[in-house]
């Protein structure tokens, strides 16, 4: 026990050698995990673009939809109008309808 450690060149040339072996390993295994996590990525950034793209049409379609109601009320006036020539109430209505929607286009 009252014997001194002897650390020679050797020793410590091999010592270093390990710590590189080792970081060279570890470099390895997370430039592997990077390049398997990489398509994720990818595809993650892809989908959100998708979605985003996916909320503006549906809201784009709902605006349609709403004109095309109040395009469909209108001709319904008319067509009643055009009958039997009375409902003016309703033609009035259908046109406040249709301007208003044409202003907050």
């Amino acid at each position: 026990m009252g014997q001194p450690i002897m650390i020679s060149m050797s020793d410590i040339m091999l010592l270093a050698g390990a710590i590189v072996t080792i970081s060279a390993a570890v470099k390895v295994v997370c430039e592997a995990i990077e390049r398997i996590r990489k398509p994720n990525k990818t595809q993650d950034a892809r989908i959100a673009e998708l979605e985003s793209k996916s909320v503006k049409d549906f809201n784009r379609l709902n605006k349609l939809e709403e004109g095309n109601i109040v395009t469909q009320r209108a001709l319904l006036a008319l067509l009643a109008h055009g009958i039997d020539g009375n409902d003016i109430e309703a033609m009035r209505k259908a046109k406040a309808e249709l301007t208003d929607y044409l202003i907050e286009r």
